[in-house]
């Protein structure tokens, strides 16, 4: 049942794309330097260091969690502007749009996503530390 779920929710990602690619007129390529450009600009913003920058930029789960929340967007994005699909004298005011709304995720990975995240490098460190302590007896 969870993948039925999980297959469902990439699917649901997938034609929302390609219905935004469609509207704007951005690549796909385009968007994925959006997607992580906004989400380093987004962390930045929270005041975030490069070194944790750094792991969280690699953290499957704030991906996952990154791309949930783009997908929502998305879906508003689509909702709002469908009636100007094909309207090619719109695009650019269509793309600035899209990215200003994107640009405005303000809302922190909720706790048990920014938790499952920290206990994942603390469990880390501690396994590093003891490696290390181990090497040296």
């Amino acid at each position: 049942m969870k993948e039925t779920i999980k297959i469902q929710n990439l699917n649901r990602a997938e034609r929302i794309r390609e219905r935004i690619i469609s509207l704007t007129g951005f690549t796909d390529e385009q968007l994925n330097q959006m997607m992580f450009s906004i989400a380093e600009d987004y962390m930045r913003g929270l005041g975030m260091y490069d070194e944790w920058l750094s792991l969280w930029m690699r953290e499957p789960l704030f991906w996952s969690w990154w791309r949930q929340q783009w997908t929502l967007i998305d879906e508003v994005y689509w909702h709002k502007y469908v009636i100007n699909h094909g309207r090619e004298d719109v695009k650019t005011e269509l793309q600035k749009r899209y990215e200003k709304l994107h640009r405005a995720i303000d809302k922190f990975p909720d706790e048990i996503v920014y938790n499952k995240i920290h206990d994942s490098y603390w469990i880390a460190e501690k396994k590093i530390l003891q490696k290390i302590k181990n090497s040296n007896s």
